[in-house]
């Protein structure tokens, strides 16, 4: 099990948003820390390139946990209600589609081989 921080107050929709905006928001500043680290004088105060590293896959874990909190039904009223900003927003979706991309790619080849597999045992089967 991989580390994260995604503890909304409760179960409702409301806060749960409220929590994927608060982990939205640690995103975003690992991402200024990374850009930070290497100019002159930041080293010493944001931690070891390891430790941004190690902040990242946390922060990057909880993303993970608080897109895959939310129920199909949430989803679409969430993006509806507009409870998460523009940016927010567009991240989400992003990881919404991407899902649903590859959960599609992986039907769509599950179907290919069932195609495949049916047509070759039927024919193995007339042949007798």
């Amino acid at each position: 099990m991989n580390a994260h921080f995604f503890h909304p107050v409760d179960d409702s929709l409301a806060e749960k948003a409220k929590a994927f905006s608060r982990v939205y928001q640690e995103w975003k500043n690992i991402g200024a820390s990374f850009k930070y680290h290497d100019q002159q004088g930041w080293e010493g105060m944001l931690g070891s390139k390891q430790e941004l590293l190690d902040a990242q896959d946390t922060i990057q874990n909880t993303l993970n946990v608080a897109v895959t909190s939310f129920s199909p039904e949430e989803k679409v009223e969430l993006l509806q209600r507009s409870l998460i900003t523009g940016d927010e927003k567009d991240y989400f979706e992003s990881c919404v589609d991407n899902k649903a991309s590859v959960i599609q790619a992986r039907k769509d080849e599950m179907q290919k081989f069932r195609e495949n597999n049916t047509s070759k045992r039927d024919f193995d089967r007339d042949k007798q």
